[in-house]
């Protein structure tokens, strides 16, 4: 199969400043590998518990852990020597988990331009009985409390490989306050009224 193109080997990197910090995958991440005029050999390739992808004509290939542009310089090699002049777009995919109170819990795949209100909406958003003003989103190992809302500095952030994003429930209090102050407010007025009768 031969590709008479110019050689071209990209690589979608975000362009946010927070985003720029070096993307790594991990197991359970993705990369997207598009070949101009080759949909056989396209497509989105899972990263194995063993930190490779498998690639049709190229086998196991290992990207975890590894600078992307080292990643791209290998398929740009391995490509080469089996097709002439290939053109090759790589998107690195990083699995975002977001739990709790939002309406499709699970694991997403983001890439570099997401962000992780961006995530936040592909689990459907928080639910009516979310706590809408704290969020906690787990990274790296360390707990960091995130300010919700549409002009959240936090929620802009570039989603990360392994983040893990909690929407908590309100507490039963702030559920049930409404009817606390309603019953309240229903007993004073009996305790009124009947001092009045009397």
């Amino acid at each position: 199969m031969m590709v008479r193109a110019a050689l071209c080997l990209a690589l979608l990197l975000p362009s946010s400043a927070f985003a720029q910090t070096e993307i790594r995958l991990h197991p359970g991440d993705a990369l997207r590998v598009e070949v101009k005029n080759e949909p056989p050999l396209s497509g989105q390739f899972t990263v194995t518990a063993d930190g490779s992808v498998m690639l049709p004509l190229l086998g196991l290939i290992r990207v975890a852990d590894r600078p992307l542009p080292d990643v791209l310089a290998e398929l740009r090699a391995a490509y080469g020597a089996e097709l002439t002049e290939p053109e090759v777009l790589l998107t690195p995919l990083v699995r975002v988990a977001v739990v709790g109170e939002v309406r499709a819990p699970g694991l997403f795949l983001a890439d570099p331009t997401h962000t992780l209100a961006d995530v936040l909406t592909m689990a459907g958003g928080p639910l009516p009985t979310a706590h809408r003003k704290k969020l906690t989103l787990m990274r790296d190992g360390q707990e960091h409390e995130i300010e919700p809302g549409a002009a959240s500095a936090d929620l802009a952030r570039a989603a990360r490989s392994g983040d893990r994003l909690y929407v908590p429930r309100r507490s039963w209090l702030s559920d049930n306050l409404g009817i606390l102050v309603g019953a309240a407010a229903s007993v004073a007025a009996a305790a009124v009224t009947s001092w009045i009768v009397r």
